[in-house]
């Protein structure tokens, strides 16, 4: 067969696969594996019962009501009805969480949404003077400087606030890049570049780019569309979304390895979006056209598909990312199953549906 024969032949399978897995996800071969939890029963679990769960959907955020202290009735009859509309969460994307606040980027309504669990408040950074954003798609919170870290797609620059929501830096000048996810390590800052396909390390400090971290292409150790990242154990973790895998250099920018490709059964990917990365090495993937995540050993093996799409609480329609929180446990105590020994919580993102922000806890079933 002429190459470029065979090129057009695998261009036209791509395209397919693509086409079936947004016409008709329930058609896919991940549904045909018992995932879905019986939602009958008071707590939701995955795998389901009578199998030994690993995870238990908790709640879901997406309007103010859904954070925001509920007046009681007394209230409402001494003080009227409340005319203000509830805020709604139009477009979720990246997600992070500190000292009791899940951050929200909201690509629609052009802020840092700002879920307080403690005070039960909704509030907003980034929507004002020299900080205002124009289309956040991802955040990562440096815990250790008080420093909040947004990409912003439209405005093409990383901006840096303080936990008050004051502006403290600007990276990227003159749209030099086009960041769609950012990361932290020491003194430098990893921002993800969409469309110059690579990884740019920049001093924290000056913004001066120090190094770039891959190339545009199709063969392995090349990128082409790289959304999210993450570092761990001195690697970084890329979801090189084009490419259908996650990539895989060392710190100094030395590929690696990768892992998953294009595909419709489990360990394969489509439209890989979100990545995190817990304690232990487990590694989370989203795929918004799978509508679901995947759940990888650090020996890259599949541990866990779950999730998918559906009208469900626990359900995701086009999500897009997810954060491992170890700190905010006891926050969601009440909805955790006294079965369940619960150990971190996960927090995934929908673009679209009811159900922009669903959180999840991992841990162990230990039935009494």
């Amino acid at each position: 067969m002429h190459p470029l024969d065979m090129r057009i032949g695998k261009t036209l399978s791509l395209v397919m696969i693509m086409l079936l897995v947004t016409l008709f996800p329930f058609c896919s071969k991940y549904n045909t594996l018992k995932t879905s939890p019986d939602n009958k029963k008071k707590y939701v679990f995955f795998p389901p019962l009578p199998a030994k769960p690993r995870y238990q959907y908790l709640t879901t955020f997406t309007t103010s009501s859904d954070i925001e202290k509920k007046k009681s009735k007394f209230f409402r009859f001494v003080a009227g009805s409340e005319t203000k509309k509830d805020f709604v969460i139009k477009k979720a994307h990246g997600v992070d969480s500190y000292r009791g606040v899940i951050y929200v980027c909201d690509s629609r309504s052009n802020v840092v949404v700002t879920l307080d669990l403690v005070k039960r408040k909704l509030g907003f950074l980034g929507y004002k003077g020299q900080g205002r954003l124009l289309k956040p798609v991802n955040i990562t919170i440096d815990k250790e400087n008080n420093i909040i870290y947004v990409a912003d797609m439209l405005r093409k620059q990383v901006l840096a606030y303080n936990i008050d929501g004051d502006l403290l830096k600007v990276y990227g000048e003159k749209r030099e890049f086009s960041p769609s996810d950012i990361d932290i390590r020491g003194d430098e800052l990893f921002v993800s570049d969409v469309k110059a396909h690579q990884i740019l390390v920049l001093d924290i400090r000056t913004g001066e780019i120090l190094r770039r971290i891959g190339e545009k292409g199709r063969m392995e150790g090349q990128l082409y569309h790289p959304t999210s990242i993450k570092i761990f154990e001195n690697k970084i973790f890329i979801v090189d979304s084009t490419n259908n895998r996650v990539s895989i250099f060392d710190i100094n920018g030395k590929y690696i390895d990768s892992l998953g490709r294009i595909g419709d059964r489990p360990g394969n990917f489509v439209r890989a979006k979100g990545i995190d990365i817990d304690k232990q090495g487990r590694i989370y993937v989203i795929d918004s056209a799978f509508q679901n995540v995947q759940i990888f050993n650090k020996e890259k093996k599949l541990l866990l598909h779950m999730l998918g799409p559906g009208r469900e609480r626990y359900n995701l329609y086009m999500p897009a990312a997810i954060t491992i929180d170890y700190e905010n446990l006891s926050l969601f105590s009440k909805y955790i199953s006294p079965d369940f020994k619960a150990e971190y919580l996960l927090y995934i993102t929908s673009n679209f549906g009811k159900n922009k922000v669903n959180v999840y806890a991992f841990g162990e079933y230990e039935e009494k």
